[in-house]
């Protein structure tokens, strides 16, 4: 694989990168928009950007802070254990299913409409999952949230690059970065610090969703302000009608419904088993939208959502197989982890929360060392040399890491339990990078935007389906009496 890779992407130029996980690339205004920006001032581009911070770090750090609160969840909701699952990946399937869609659509009726729209419809996802009387009631709300924390993300990455100068877009991506880190590490702790033991009190699990309402309407004041009387550019050839003429739906059709299969059949083997019908019927048909949809895209005439050429580079199909396990992995490990601090040593929410530091805090932290060796690497030697090496030590170690997390038991010792998840990420940290600019490079530099839209697209249904998956073994190894004892 490394030297399928090198060949590929040889003497590639160096590149900025973020040290950060899971962050999408920054707008590329010099290819996509020449305008330099409305120069605003530095004052009014700070408070924009503490604006967007703060939406960011809410519709990232939601995909996590159920993690070490959803054993309390399910208790005091009585969930089942496909339910267990389908609170963590009802929200992160709705944003990945409409992440296409976000950026045709601020197209159409501008960007902030998009991001206003999207904070409301969180807001209101996070005020009926703290209301939830019910597990279904939380899925859907759940689900609802998801809507409006996708478009959260694509706007605010879009908007604070139309608002900054070409030559400065760098080095303020840089401030919105430290958001997504932040989440990775938050989450957990957030999460276990709102779970009491009971679903009502002051420290109930349901203030972890209280609390986003005020810090959206904080978010929309501080950006209302610091963006007054300033226009962001839409596209002027946009209209609805090229919108309908041009869109990918059936790709998107095809994609989305292929992996909602794959992960209805995941959940429902909890509760009917594997050899099941409805176990079967969805896991095939998963299997086989996803090959109808890669057909789809390389004759479809539309604006597809994958280039054509992306399934006829091996390195490129290669890096998204890659990443699509990396982020299964680390979702997976990310729940579940949580999971097995309270099931298996009794720890509460927030002890869970305070001991999945080592995975957190390594998988965050590894990301920036990797981030700036691959800079260095790139502007002294001009080859790949050094991003092949990053991902092979990556997969190296997540590997071990992961491998070692299965010798894990109820009295494992404390270092062990430190040890082993530090491994995994670590590893995982290491690959949040590197496999995007071996990507960037191996695709036509004209289907670069479009092929980064389906590269994340494929990271964060590599995330939604690792949930699906470990839940799914999950529950064939327990019953839901395992989940009462993190009560």
């Amino acid at each position: 694989m490394s030297l399928s890779i090198h060949n590929t992407v040889k003497d590639c130029p160096a590149t900025v990168l973020r040290p950060t996980a899971d962050t999408p690339p920054p707008y590329d205004g010099e290819q996509n928009d020449p305008s330099p920006g409305p120069g605003l001032s530095t004052t009014r581009l700070f408070f924009a950007h503490v604006g967007a911070a703060l939406t960011l770090f809410l519709a990232t750090v939601d995909a996590h802070i159920v993690s070490t609160s959803l054993p309390t969840i399910a208790s005091d909701l009585n969930a089942s254990t496909m339910q267990y699952t389908w609170v963590g990946v009802a929200y992160l399937l709705t944003q990945t299913a409409l992440q296409p869609l976000y950026g045709r659509i601020s197209d159409l009726v501008g960007r902030k409409t998009v991001l206003y729209a999207s904070i409301a419809i969180f807001a209101v996802g996070s005020a009926l999952c703290g209301a939830a009387k019910t597990a279904k009631w939380l899925i859907a709300a759940r689900a609802l949230a998801g809507v409006g924390g996708g478009g959260i993300v694509s706007a605010v990455w879009v908007i604070t690059s139309d608002i900054v100068e070409v030559q400065n877009r760098a080095k303020w991506s840089q401030a919105l970065s430290i958001t997504w880190s932040c989440s990775a590490v938050a989450g957990p702790l957030l999460g276990g610090l709102f779970s009491g033991h009971q679903g009502t009190g002051i420290l109930s699990w349901r203030w972890g969703f209280y609390i986003n309402l005020p810090i959206c309407a904080a978010a929309v004041a501080i950006i209302t302000l610091s963006l007054r009387k300033v226009t962001i550019s839409k596209d002027p050839d946009a209209s609805l009608c090229r919108f309908f003429a041009r869109f990918d739906f059936g790709g998107l059709v095809l994609f989305v419904g292929g992996s909602a299969c794959i992960v209805v059949g995941f959940g429902l083997a909890s509760e009917t088993g594997w050899k099941s019908p409805s176990t079967l019927v969805g896991l095939v048909l998963g299997a086989i939208l996803l090959v109808l949809a890669g057909f789809y895209e390389c004759y479809t005439e539309r604006d597809c959502l994958f280039p054509p050429s992306m399934f006829r580079n091996p390195a490129a199909v290669i890096i998204l197989v890659l990443s699509y396990l990396h982020y299964f992995s680390f979702s997976a490990g990310t729940f579940y982890l949580a999971l097995y601090y309270q099931a298996a040593n009794g720890s509460t929410p927030y002890e869970a929360g305070i001991k999945m530091l080592p995975y957190s805090l390594g998988s965050s932290l590894a990301s920036m060392p990797a981030a700036w060796f691959i800079t260095m690497w790139q502007a002294r030697k001009g080859d790949t040399k050094g991003v092949n090496a990053v991902i092979s030590l990556g997969l190296f170690l997540a590997t071990v890491g992961f491998g070692l997390l299965n010798l894990l038991h109820a009295n494992s010792s404390l270092s062990a339990q430190a040890l082993f998840p530090l491994l995994a990420g670590v590893g995982v940290g290491m690959l949040f990078h590197a496999p995007y600019q071996v990507f960037t490079k191996a695709v036509k530099p004209s289907e670069l935007a479009t092929g980064t839209s389906a590269f994340f697209l494929v990271r964060f249904t590599g995330s939604t389906t690792g949930i699906a998956v470990a839940g799914a073994i999950f529950s064939a190894r327990s019953s839901k009496d395992f989940l009462q004892t993190c009560r």
